[in-house]
């Protein structure tokens, strides 16, 4: 009976460790790096995707993971790699801060690959302030024609800012995302 006990109160212990201790879908508190840099992972070279949520959007590209290619990076050796062949790309990676001073931050954040010749494609970088989306446009110009794209003059009046990234193309797009920094200006 005491060993059932002692069973039963070990893993309620760890069910009540792990309630509210964050992951991917929490907001993270700020802290800079000593870069002066709010997101954690912006450069991806964590094993997984700590710190950001990432959605497949309609579950149709078929590749999307953390690459592990120095060559396809901006800084680093890993980036947020993406690819689909026989079905389209769709997915957003988003990360929320909190805890922000008053001020104005800037999003900086790099993106290379191919839109597989669809004039419709879509690669944006958007920030989410105050429940408002603002975004600048990326671009997928081929193979390590890296865009760097900038969003400045954002200002939380709640401290809170998320920042992320959306891609859409028809099958055959590819490409790396790497190096975003939330920075105060």
């Amino acid at each position: 009976m005491k060993k059932r006990m002692a069973g039963m109160l070990l893993v309620a212990g760890m069910m009540a460790s792990l309630v509210g201790c964050g992951g991917a879908d929490a907001a993270k508190t700020a802290t800079a790096d000593a870069n002066g840099n709010y997101l954690v992972n912006g450069s991806f070279e964590e094993a997984d995707f700590t710190g950001w949520t990432v959605t497949n959007i309609d579950d149709v590209t078929e590749e999307l993971d953390v690459y592990d290619r120095e060559t396809d990076c901006f800084e680093g050796v890993q980036s947020l790699h993406f690819y689909s062949g026989s079905s389209n790309v769709n997915f957003s990676a988003e990360q929320t801060v909190s805890g922000l001073e008053d001020g104005s931050y800037k999003l900086t954040a790099h993106i290379q690959g191919e839109a597989a010749g669809d004039e419709n494609a879509q690669a944006y970088f958007y920030a989410i302030v105050d429940g408002e989306e603002v975004k600048v446009d990326g671009e997928l110009n081929g193979y390590v024609n890296w865009y760097t794209a900038e969003l400045s003059g954002i200002t939380p009046t709640d401290g809170k800012i998320t920042v992320g990234i959306r891609v859409s193309t028809a099958p055959g797009g590819w490409g790396t995302i790497d190096d975003l920094t939330l920075v105060k200006e």
